[in-house]
């Protein structure tokens, strides 16, 4: 007996029209996130935002948690790009100082995707919590191996705990600029940033 004939394959237009919808969804849903919270943000909410049917949500993400992943992944890819260009080939302190500079420049091109990530990071209960535990790595990745290089002697945990003091003042810092001080300019609170972590400022 002959099986069923495959679908058709997707037009270019139709990935492309898809493409747009997520990109609206993923939009939407990262802004009311900042927002409002995770918790506090229907999938009403976020086809409202979109101005999209609220099935459409449910057809490219499947659930709100596979769309707050969405979310998280797409941010976890840039900021890691964003990493892997600015340390390429950089150690100590200069190092230190490019992931700092990056995560300044996150907050300030992307600030809700930033404050959701805050915000969810010790959610250790959150059915996405392998997605911002990710985004912390590609972070850590850059600081921990590097202290470590620097101190043989020293301890993974305690490695770890330098870098996590590294990515805390960097994003508090610059979340407290947006939120407060959003006309200073970036070059000021950069600077002040590395001067009270003891890094180098850039001339």
């Amino acid at each position: 007996m002959a099986g069923h004939p495959d679908p058709p394959a997707a037009t270019a237009g139709q990935v492309a029209r898809r493409t747009r919808t997520r990109g609206l969804i993923v939009a939407a849903a990262t802004a009311l996130f900042a927002a409002r919270g995770v918790t506090s943000t229907s999938i009403d909410d976020i086809a409202d935002r979109a101005g999209i049917a609220k099935g459409s949500v449910y057809y490219n993400f499947g659930s709100k948690a596979g769309l707050v992943e969405a979310v998280l992944s797409e941010h976890t890819h840039l900021l890691d790009e964003m990493l892997e260009e600015s340390t390429r080939g950089l150690t100590g302190d200069a190092r230190r100082a490019a992931v700092v500079t990056v995560l300044l420049r996150a907050v300030q091109d992307h600030s809700d995707a930033a404050r959701v990530m805050v915000a969810e990071m010790f959610r250790t209960e959150r059915s996405w919590r392998e997605s911002t535990q990710q985004w912390r790595a590609i972070i850590h990745l850059r600081l921990v191996d590097d202290f470590l290089a620097e101190r043989p002697d020293g301890s993974q945990a305690l490695a770890s705990a330098q870098a996590a003091a590294i990515t805390g003042a960097a994003l508090t810092a610059g979340l407290d600029w947006l939120a407060f001080n959003p006309d200073e300019p970036f070059e000021r609170v950069r600077d002040a940033v590395l001067a009270s972590l003891g890094l180098p400022v850039r001339g």
